[in-house]
């Protein structure tokens, strides 16, 4: 996939611009993109999709249009400001942008849908270790902080390392900042 702006038209409808593409409006017909796009939401922010599929029940009948009204809305909430920074680079990473809703603090969907928080997959104590780590705290200060062992730290990390597909301290710091994790 390559990089790509999205932006809401005044009408309401969602145009998208890979890099070296012209630009062109999403369709319902684009079903290879929005599925890809509908499985990030799924895995990456899973309450989110819930909403989603909750909001547009009654298009279940028709999968390729529920999951197209889905999408856009999605992209609407937090792609819709057209700029110079790319929403979505080539490895799916999202960049959320703060997008205008008159709605804004009274939507029962603010920050479900616009801003949602990224689920790591990670279990509540395995991302109290990488938070510390991200710090810069050493395997023996998280020990100390947390009443547990230093190996106990490390197969923590070791879990949290192999459960993102990372393998290194730099990797996850990289991963952290990208999602915006801490």
């Amino acid at each position: 996939m390559r990089a790509i702006e999205f932006y809401t038209t005044p009408e309401g409808e969602v145009t998208l611009k890979a890099q070296g593409e012209a630009e062109r409006q999403l369709k319902q017909s684009d079903t290879e993109f929005i599925q890809a796009f509908l499985g990030v939401i799924m895995e990456y922010y899973p309450t989110a999709y819930k909403a989603l599929m909750e909001i547009y029940r009654g298009s279940e009948g028709n999968k390729q249009y529920r999951d197209f009204l889905a999408v856009r809305r999605f992209i609407k909430c937090n792609f819709g400001v057209y700029d110079n920074t790319i929403d979505i680079d080539a490895q799916w990473n999202f960049n959320f942008e703060f997008v205008s809703c008159p709605l804004r603090g009274e939507c029962k969907h603010d920050h479900i849908l616009c801003q949602p928080a990224f689920d790591s997959k990670l279990s509540e104590r395995q991302l109290e270790i990488m938070r510390l780590c991200y710090e810069g705290k050493n395997d023996g200060e998280i020990a100390d902080t947390l009443y547990i062992s230093i190996n106990t730290v490390a197969n923590h990390r070791k879990a949290a390392f192999r459960k993102l597909g990372l393998h290194n301290m730099s990797e996850f710091i990289r991963y952290a900042n990208q999602n915006k994790l801490f």
